[in-house]
């Protein structure tokens, strides 16, 4: 990383330690507010929110989209206003006594990682995809099975912001509760990545991705044949291919919202090499899970994003 932005984020940091280190509860009250300002006072892509919603359940009446569109908006603060919360956990504790995340079943990817796999998790914009970054500290608390893959061989993946004081802070912020930050080298920006996988080919490395982005060239565009929440949709052949190609296992990320706020963390299985698989198969697969878990929790999907366009 260059040095572009290094003084803004410094400056996003000193702004942002005091606010971290105050209790979650907190921080989702502020959220729930700053959503409610967002979509009431500022209409941030309320039309955006709207359109989406309407064409994705077109069997839903108004005041349904609309009672939908108020939670996620609560939702959509809160999501941000934790992330901040998480830049906090520099003590790996402090997340865990929050119950945040709670991994369901994380023996899925642990028999993954015994026959000396590496795993391709695709995770999505529902939940708080902001927290991935403690999906190793997280399992690590009095009861819980611990993840297996050592916190090294854990790759996060994100897309780089445009504002690159936004982007040095947040890459800092989401691997606040590693543990060995000096030696850590996992949190690969997207572009990044295949020559990362290509590198560490001979590991077992499991790779967490955001995979429901539009996709950022039209050179790695992939056309479903089924839509996806009634739409038409174009996704990322990259993801697909760069799994295909390293013969990785694919496990799909659901993230669901429990009764206190907390996020319950599920894994279910794709495929165990997808060297034999091809990136349609892969692909439809991953936006059926998806599908299923938007509608039962329709709120908690980061519907401003103009996923189609």
């Amino acid at each position: 990383m260059n040095s572009k932005g290094k003084l803004g984020a410094a400056l996003l940091y000193i702004l942002t330690r005091p606010l971290a280190a105050l209790p979650l509860g907190f921080h989702r009250a502020f959220g729930r507010f700053a959503g409610w300002v967002c979509r009431s006072l500022l209409h941030y892509r309320t039309d955006v929110v709207m359109i989406n919603l309407a064409k994705s359940f077109p069997e839903k009446k108004y005041g349904e989209l609309r009672d939908i569109s108020k939670r996620f908006y609560r939702y959509f603060g809160t999501v941000f206003s934790e992330a901040i919360w998480f830049g906090g956990c520099t003590r790996a504790e402090r997340l865990r006594r929050s119950g945040i995340v709670r991994i369901a079943n994380v023996e899925v990817v642990n028999e993954l990682y015994a026959k000396g796999k590496s795993v391709f998790v695709m995770g999505s914009h529902c939940g708080n995809w902001e927290l991935f970054g403690g999906i190793k500290q997280c399992t690590l608390g009095e009861g819980m099975t611990p993840l297996a893959f050592p916190e090294n061989d854990v790759c996060v993946v994100y897309r780089g912001l445009s504002n690159k004081a936004w982007d040095r802070f947040m890459y800092r912020n989401r691997m606040a509760p590693v543990e060995d930050k000096e030696h850590y080298d996992g949190e690969v920006e997207s572009f990044s990545v295949i020559r990362y996988a290509f590198t560490h080919r001979h590991e077992a490395k499991l790779y967490v991705f955001i995979t429901d982005q539009y996709p950022y060239s039209q050179k790695s565009v992939l056309k479903l044949s089924k839509p996806f929440l009634n739409q038409p949709t174009s996704t990322m052949e990259g993801v697909s291919s760069l799994a295909r190609t390293f013969g990785m296992a694919v496990v799909y990320l659901g993230m669901k919202v429990d009764g206190d706020g907390n996020y319950v963390w599920t894994f279910t299985p794709v495929c165990e090499d997808a060297a034999g698989w091809t990136d349609e198969a892969l692909m439809e697969r991953y936006y059926e899970l998806l599908e299923a878990d938007v509608r039962e929790q329709p709120w908690n999907y980061l519907w401003t994003h103009k996923r189609w366009k």
